[in-house]
């Protein structure tokens, strides 16, 4: 038997060869002399032989194959995975946990490709299984793709089934400020009171207080984080921490870097931490900080950026510019711009194109209102008038 199929193979393998040296010799022969076409005919006959002799030494003689006696034998066990568990056989709470991984590993990487796993998870939770958990998720989801009005929909179900928590409050806070409704975010600080912990509420009020008396926000803040950092778990330290530098940045301050940096000492793997700090390093002209910051980290925009313009002013970054281009088309292209405020940056000092830096600045701006998104338009409102006036 095993003869028999080794000599059907190696007839079968010399049709197959016989039939794509024909048509790759006729190639050949439109190109080259009749003489040339000779030598790649045989040439092609030779390989496709010995291919087809390893091909039957390799394959039939194998080891053999087992067939078990009777359908009561087990030749393998499979062990069931989450990812290839149907639907049907997950539960909700399954696929909330399966949600909540690719947030963090999103908030991580930056990768939407761990948005698109988390939507995906979350459309297969019947509506009749969506709980607080569910709503929180969906909102963390939405926050992450900029569609505020949709997250401040989901807290606002959170709120209705079971009342505000803490990391909810949190979350609308920082979305009613980062896209301007400074009442609501009021209104959202305010009932962050009602939690032990005073550092959150101080936090909040003083990023308020900020956008007026950024001097006297920095003074009370870090007073306050004076009397109950020590009481304050880490989360409530860290956020305390990125707050009072941002405050410093507004307020004009010098220690700004030496906050952000240690925000980011309190958490590693922040990389909106990273970014804001390769920022205030840039302001600095600190550009071998900004190298030494953004390595490894070129798939993230805004630490790409900071990284493109450092090397710019150092005398290279042709190459990262490049790939930033093309980043950026590709995704201009596909309607998936979601980091608006590093493209203007990218198209202002890297591009030095301050007219479609600006629209795009003002197109941010629309949506979202922190301090570096204000700068980045008052920079190109500056460089576009400055042009003007020549």
């Amino acid at each position: 038997m095993t003869k028999i199929l080794r000599i059907v193979l190696t007839r079968s393998m010399s049709i197959v060869c016989n039939l794509l040296g024909l048509l790759q010799t006729q190639n050949l022969a439109q190109r080259w002399f009749h003489r040339r076409a000779i030598f790649f005919r045989v040439l092609l006959i030779a390989n496709c032989a010995l291919l087809s002799g390893h091909l039957s030494a390799a394959s039939i003689d194998g080891p053999d194959i087992f067939q078990p006696s009777d359908d009561a034998t087990v030749v393998f066990r499979l062990t069931a995975s989450p990812a290839l568990l149907p639907s049907s056989a997950r539960t909700p709470q399954e696929h909330l946990d399966t949600v909540e991984q690719a947030l963090k590993s999103f908030r991580n990487t930056a990768n939407p490709r761990y948005l698109g796993d988390a939507e995906r998870e979350l459309a297969l939770i019947p509506a009749n299984d969506r709980d607080v958990r569910f709503y929180f998720f969906r909102a963390s989801l939405k926050q992450s793709l900029h569609l505020f009005d949709e997250a401040v929909a989901d807290l606002n179900r959170i709120s209705d089934l079971d009342g505000d928590s803490l990391e909810s409050l949190m979350m609308r806070f920082t979305i009613n400020f980062v896209s301007g409704d400074y009442p609501a975010a009021e209104l959202s600080c305010s009932a962050l009171k009602n939690f032990q912990n005073n550092l959150y509420a101080a936090s909040c009020k003083q990023q308020l207080q900020a956008l007026v008396e950024p001097q006297t926000a920095y003074r009370d803040l870090k007073q306050a984080m004076a009397e109950f950092g020590v009481l304050s778990d880490r989360r409530a330290l860290i956020w305390a921490s990125g707050t009072l530098a941002d405050i410093a940045e507004r307020a004009g301050r010098d220690d700004a870097v030496a906050l952000w940096q240690l925000t980011l000492q309190l958490n590693r793997d922040d990389l909106y931490t990273r970014a804001r700090l390769a920022e205030s390093l840039l302001a600095q002209d600190s550009y071998q900080q900004v190298i030494a910051l953004t390595e490894d980290y070129l798939s993230i925009d805004a630490l790409a950026v900071s990284r493109a313009i450092a090397q710019t002013y150092l005398g290279g970054g042709t190459r990262l510019a490049k790939m930033l281009r093309e980043r950026f088309d590709e995704a201009l292209w596909r309607g998936e711009i979601l980091h608006k405020r590093a493209y203007a940056q990218f198209l202002l000092d890297i591009e030095k194109n301050p007219e479609v830096a600006l629209e795009m600045a003002e197109d941010n701006w629309a949506h979202q209102r922190e301090w570096p998104d204000a700068l980045i338009l008052k920079r190109a409102r500056e460089v576009l008038k400055g042009r003007a006036a020549q």
